[in-house]
């Protein structure tokens, strides 16, 4: 029997090092594709708080797994911590949760959210994964991605927090799309401008080659807002922008 799992990963990257956590995050997803353990909804990041505290290497942003499994959850979290092992940057502090969807309580929830505004130790994360029966493990070093991998799942199940780097189809967007076009070749659900309307198909977007959905609703969103207007014709772009200096 199928069901989506919630996979949190954070901190598996150092600085200069060759790949950011974002990229980890989905050779997880395909490792666990290739091994016939189910198929990959998405990836979402998270932007979590940026405090001296902390020793996040760049954005301090975690990044959460969706995932249809076909496979016991107990064997996604095995396989992905094995995955960790073998892919994280030595210097770096990795963490793994992996939990069902639709059985992420609201004390995990409410530490995603606490994670964006407040400093969280290890140990408050270790105590609310026991209570609570998630699965969470330190992959390596001093462990302290558990704070943000179990952020991950519980922001994600808020249903309204984080943007896909992930999702089939927005890689391939390129320059001028009609909303139409966006809705049949990817998996975006909706998109809308900046009041949460719904655009009209026919509306033509500047995708600038980076199309980034929110989680709105527990759905990937595409936000646009109204870029120029000549004679009639208008010209849409995305709400979340890339910036110099962005990850994913």
């Amino acid at each position: 029997m199928k069901q989506t799992v919630y996979m949190g990963v954070d901190d598996t990257d150092v600085l200069g090092g060759p790949a950011g956590t974002g990229r980890v995050a989905r050779g997880i997803a395909e490792h666990l594709e290739n091994l016939g353990m189910g198929r990959t909804i998405g990836v979402i990041r998270f932007q979590l708080l940026l405090d001296p505290r902390i020793h996040y290497t760049s954005h301090n942003s975690a990044k959460c797994v969706e995932f249809e499994a076909k496979s016991p959850i107990q064997d996604l979290h095995y396989a992905g911590i094995r995955y960790l092992k073998e892919n994280f940057q030595e210097g770096s502090d990795p963490g793994l949760c992996t939990c069902a969807a639709g059985q992420v309580p609201q004390e995990i929830v409410e530490h995603g959210k606490m994670a964006q505004e407040e400093f969280i130790n290890k140990g408050q994360a270790t105590k609310l994964a026991s209570e609570t029966g998630i699965l969470l493990s330190e992959i390596g070093g001093s462990g302290e991605g558990i704070i943000g991998a179990l952020a991950a799942v519980g922001l994600r199940a808020s249903g309204n927090e984080g943007r896909y780097v992930q999702l089939r189809g927005i890689k391939d967007i390129k320059g001028l799309v009609t909303v139409k076009k966006l809705l049949q070749t990817t998996d975006i659900a909706a998109v809308m401008d900046e009041k949460g309307k719904p655009v009209d198909s026919e509306e033509t977007i500047d995708s600038q080659d980076w199309v980034k959905p929110n989680v709105i609703g527990g759905r990937p969103i595409l936000r646009i807002r109204l870029k120029d207007s000549e004679n009639g014709h208008r010209i849409w772009e995305t709400v979340e922008q890339k910036h110099k200096k962005q990850t994913a």
